[in-house]
C-alpha cells in the first residue's frame, strides 16, 4: 500500500486516476470518513473491492458522482430524488434509486436499485470528474470493523491480508467525526429513510435546506422565491418567518430583497413595524413590505396598519415574529394571498436549518 498527503493535490489527483484505471483499490477522504474506491463498471475492481470488505450478504454499495448530470446517467431520477439533490447535495446524503444498470450488478441493490453519493469533498469529486466514471463509496472499514476516520485506524483495524489490497491511500490526516450519510431509498410512493445519518429529512420531501453562513441564508431565501415568483401575477405572496432571536430571518429577508434586485440596504426593522421597498419584475411593479410584529401588543394592530392593501398581485409581505398574527394570516382569502411558512433554527454558531412550506 503507497500512501500519499493529499496536500499536494494535482500529483496526487494523477496519482489516483491511474490507479483507478488500472483496476486498483483507492482510499479516498470524504466529508464523513475514508472510502475505498474503485472504478464502479470494472468487474475486476469492484472484485477487489468485495473482497476488501468482506462478508455484506449482497448488500449494495453507494458509488459517488460529481453532480445530477452524471447521475442520471446511471440511475433514473424522480422528482423526489431530484428535490434531494437539489437541496441536500453535495453532502452526507445517498440517495437510492432505479439503476440504468451501466455498474457492476453487484454493486447494485436486490431490485435493481443503486445509492448515489456526491461528496462534499473538492479532492475526491475532482478525482471523480477526472476519472469521468463513478467510483464506489462505502465506508473504508472491513466487515464489522471500526468506520475509519484516519490512517491509523486503517492500520489498526484491518487484517494485513486485507491492507495487502489496497494499493494507495490518500493521507488527509484525521477527519472529523461524522455521522456516515442518511440513505434514502426514493424508489417508494413514499421516500423511505434506511439509515439514518447526520442530515435530517423533513416530513416533506426537498423543503429543508442547511446554510453555513448568511450569504448562504441569502441564497436559499432566493432560491425558494424561486419557486413561488410566477403567482406574484394574480397573488400577492407572503414569507411567514419563525426563528429565535438572531436566527437569521433579516438575512433571508434580505436574499428576497437581492432576489428582487432592490438596491436598497434592509436593516432589521428594530425600530420601524413596517419598512416598504419598491421592485420591478417581469411581471410588473411591485413593493416588498418588511413586517416586525415583535412591538405590537396585539396582531390586530397590523390590520389597523393597512394590511388589507398590501394584499395586492406583485406584492410580498415577509413578516418576522408572527406569532402575534399567525392566525389573522390563517383567516385571509386563498385567492388573493399565497402563504409560505418559514422556520429557521439555529444549530450552531454559523449553521442554521431552514424549513419552508405553502
Amino acid at each position: 500500500m503507497k500512501i500519499v498527503s493529499t496536500k499536494s493535490e494535482k500529483l496526487v489527483i494523477r496519482k489516483t486516476v491511474a490507479t483507478l484505471k488500472s483496476g486498483g483499490l483507492v482510499i479516498c477522504p470524504t466529508e464523513t470518513c475514508y472510502i475505498p474506491a474503485v472504478d464502479a463498471t470494472n468487474p475486476e475492481a469492484v472484485k477487489k473491492l468485495l473482497a476488501y470488505k468482506g462478508e455484506r450478504k449482497r448488500k449494495p454499495i453507494s458509488v459517488a458522482m460529481t453532480n445530477m448530470k452524471m447521475a442520471k446517467e446511471y440511475v433514473e431520477i424522480n422528482e423526489t430524488a431530484k428535490n434531494l439533490y437539489q437541496n441536500f447535495l453535495p453532502g452526507p446524503l445517498t440517495v437510492v434509486s432505479k439503476s440504468r444498470g451501466k455498474v457492476i450488478a453487484g454493486l447494485e441493490g436486490g431490485a435493481g436499485t443503486l445509492g448515489i453519493r456526491i461528496p462534499d469533498y473538492p479532492l475526491t469529486l475532482k478525482i471523480i470528474k477526472e476519472l469521468d466514471k463513478p467510483i464506489t463509496s462505502t465506508s473504508a472499514n472491513t466487515s464489522g470493523r471500526k468506520t475509519p476516520y484516519s490512517l491509523g485506524d486503517i492500520l489498526k483495524y484491518t487484517s494485513k491480508k486485507k491492507l495487502a489490497l489496497i494499493d494507495l491511500f490518500l493521507d488527509a490526516g484525521r477527519l472529523p467525526l461524522r455521522p456516515t450519510s442518511t440513505v434514502v431509498d426514493t424508489t417508494l410512493n413514499e421516500p423511505k429513510i434506511l439509515r439514518q445519518g447526520e442530515i435530517v429529512i423533513a416530513d416533506v420531501p426537498g423543503q429543508v435546506f442547511f446554510s453555513n453562513s448568511e450569504e448562504e441564508t441569502k441564497q436559499i431565501a432566493g432560491q425558494i422565491f424561486g419557486k413561488y415568483k410566477g403567482l406574484l401575477v394574480s397573488q400577492a405572496l407572503i414569507f411567514a418567518l419563525q426563528g429565535e432571536l438572531g436566527s437569521g430571518k433579516t438575512q433571508f429577508i434580505k436574499g428576497l430583497g437581492r432576489a428582487l434586485k432592490i438596491s436598497a440596504n434592509i436593516p432589521s426593522p428594530t425600530f420601524f413595524i413596517i419598512r416598504e421597498y419598491p421592485y420591478r419584475l417581469d411581471s410588473g411593479l411591485g413593493k416588498l413590505f418588511h413586517i416586525d410584529t415583535w412591538k405590537m401588543d396585539k396582531g390586530e394592530e397590523l390590520l389597523d396598519l393597512g394590511l388589507e392593501k398590501m394584499l395586492k398581485p406583485g406584492n410580498i409581505l415577509a413578516i418576522e415574529w408572527l406569532q402575534k398574527i399567525k392566525s389573522i394570516l390563517e383567516k385571509l382569502p386563498k385567492k388573493k394571498i399565497h402563504l409560505v411558512w418559514v422556520t429557521i433554527k439555529t444549530l450552531s454558531e454559523t449553521r442554521r436549518k431552514i424549513n419552508y412550506q405553502s
